[in-house]
């Protein structure tokens, strides 16, 4: 499509390694949706929640990014002070996962019941991918998106690591994200005009582990808690 424009001007460098089934270029690309699953935290004390998004390109190339959703008190706002007032202020995982949502089922993702799902994951046990049977949106597998996703590199010390992550979603007919109107300065083509290689983060040696993915919340009664879900 002609507005799937390919930046061919962005380098790799060749020190890189990549597992070359997983997308390893800044870039926007038309996508589809192979995994949509939820994910608590396996910290106990925390409520928190992430959307993971699972896509694959035309090439077969993946990926998967985490969206939060709620936060560690299950709320779906933050709260910082600035100029001596309290503000409370929209996860960022929650809006860009409502983009999806709206993109592909026009609706919020508070407005869809979370059901059943199956997905891939890595047991570190067997050395292999196997079945994990979760809670999800299977609605939205097989739904056929619009990504612009970005390249990483988080330097902590001597050691660095790249990832890349999807930063937006847009509609694969039109090229506008999601509430956006047609015009000559649309936002796709604002983020393309400027694209970087990778975004440098720097990493702090007491860093924060993420705990999404480790272990399951258990129950009083042993089973696996269900997810929090829906506005308070």
């Amino acid at each position: 499509m002609a507005w799937l424009k390919r930046v061919e001007d962005v380098e790799v460098s060749a020190e890189l390694e990549y597992d070359g089934q997983k997308i390893d270029k800044t870039d926007a690309y038309e996508v589809k949706i192979v995994d949509a699953f939820l994910k608590d935290s396996s910290d106990e004390q925390s409520k928190s929640q992430s959307l993971v998004i699972g896509i694959e390109t035309d090439n077969k190339e993946t990926n998967r990014t985490y969206f939060t959703v709620t936060g560690r008190d299950g709320e779906v706002f933050y709260k910082f002070t600035k100029d001596g007032k309290t503000i409370k202020k929209q996860h960022f995982g929650l809006g860009i996962s409502n983009t999806l949502f709206g993109i592909a089922l026009g609706k919020e993702i508070f407005d869809c019941d979370p059901t059943e799902v199956t997905y891939k994951q890595y047991d570190s046990e067997k050395k292999e991918m196997v079945d994990v049977v979760g809670v999800g949106f299977p609605e939205l597998i097989g739904k056929i998106v619009g990504v612009t996703f970005q390249m990483y590199r988080e330097i902590d010390g001597q050691d660095s690591k790249e990832y890349g992550q999807i930063t937006h979603f847009f509609d694969p007919e039109t090229g506008l994200f999601n509430g956006e109107e047609d015009s000559d300065n649309r936002k796709l083509d604002k983020w393309l005009r400027n694209p970087k290689a990778f975004v440098i983060k720097e990493v702090q040696q007491q860093k924060r582990q993420s705990s999404f993915g480790k272990k399951k919340d258990v129950a009083a009664d042993g089973e696996a808690s269900k997810p929090r879900w829906g506005r308070k």
